[in-house]
């Protein structure tokens, strides 16, 4: 025969172990993330890449820094530039090559999602340099969006797994003015 006591102490023990798997899975959405960046030039008429070459700093409201940042010079791929660990680069092209190179990429990875979060939604104005050309407090446009914390747990290849917030920062700047300015001109990935 069934207890109501035992019966109650079995639900309050589910509901526990429920809250604290979507309660985890909440805390590693809020505190892990991945920023990308798009650096483009608004005076180009058809979409040219991301410009190739540049340094940004990314600026709050009251224009103090949040984060470096530079594009690369083969792409125009946009890295963030931690502190401590770099932008993980070194340890990405390693990754593919021995399971130390992939644990060295997993620990720089998760020093940039957990450092970006805490500013990342900060973000209000950029520098840009490039070539000789500076552009001060060029305003930018930052949207956040959230994986499914709650379904972090299914185990499927396309649910799952555990969540970040995901931050998408938008640059564009008027680099006709700056060509004019700049004697070797600035570069665009094709």
């Amino acid at each position: 025969m069934y207890h109501p006591r035992r019966i109650m102490r079995t639900l309050l023990i589910l509901a526990l172990i429920a809250g604290l798997v979507l309660g985890y899975g909440y805390y590693h959405a809020v505190t892990h993330g991945w920023m990308n960046v798009n650096l483009v030039d608004a005076s180009q008429k058809q979409y040219t890449g991301n410009i190739r070459g540049a340094e940004i700093r990314l600026l709050d409201s009251n224009s103090n820094l949040l984060a470096n940042a530079r594009s690369d010079h083969q792409y125009g791929v946009v890295r963030l530039i931690h502190p401590e660990a770099g932008d993980c680069s070194a340890e990405e092209r390693k990754a593919s090559s021995s399971p130390a190179g992939q644990d060295n990429w997993q620990k720089c990875f998760r020093t940039l999602s957990t450092w970006l979060v805490r500013w990342a939604g900060q973000v209000r104005f950029a520098e840009v340099k490039l070539a000789n050309c500076d552009l001060k407090r060029v305003p930018v446009t930052v949207d956040e969006s959230r994986d499914d914390w709650w379904l972090w747990w299914v185990p499927l290849r396309h649910i799952g797994g555990k969540p970040i917030t995901y931050f998408s920062v938008s640059i564009s700047v008027d680099g006709a003015n700056c060509v004019t300015n700049s004697p070797g001109g600035v570069k665009f990935d094709k």
